[in-house]
């Protein structure tokens, strides 16, 4: 079982955790918020821009946002590393992603982890399906 402190996010403790995102040979750290409602993991598209991945390649859709509206999102196979394990999940990039975090959604992950988040103790956790 891989267990994350909620960590603080605009005065208030949130589901954040640092997860390892391979692209090409690199690994990258990266800060997601863990978010039960998002289909897919969505990084802010800054991000492949500071590491010179062409984002804008990968699969296009769009995704409703919060408030309704829908975001261009460009989606890629990617490794992705939580704790010790490591797997594959479409991971999203977008330029009009408007949250102050990159998300961590269900598509890939979800079905790989049995998560669970203790608000009380601030606790995430994640217990790899096997």
């Amino acid at each position: 079982m891989i267990i994350f402190r909620y960590k603080p996010f605009r005065g208030r403790l949130a589901p954040i955790i640092t997860l390892g995102v391979r692209v090409g040979t690199v690994w990258y750290p990266l800060e997601v918020y863990v978010d039960s409602g998002a289909v897919y993991t969505v990084l802010h598209a800054r991000i492949a821009e500071g590491i010179g991945f062409d984002y804008r390649t990968g699969n296009r859709t769009y995704l409703q946002v919060g408030d309704g509206s829908f975001i261009p999102v460009y989606l890629h196979d990617l490794e992705i590393q939580v704790g010790t394990e490591r797997f594959s999940a479409q991971v999203g990039f977008s330029e009009k992603l408007g949250v102050g975090f990159n998300l961590l959604g269900r598509i890939g992950v979800f079905d790989a982890f049995r998560i669970c988040f203790d608000e009380s103790q601030g606790i995430l956790t994640f217990e790899p399906r096997r």
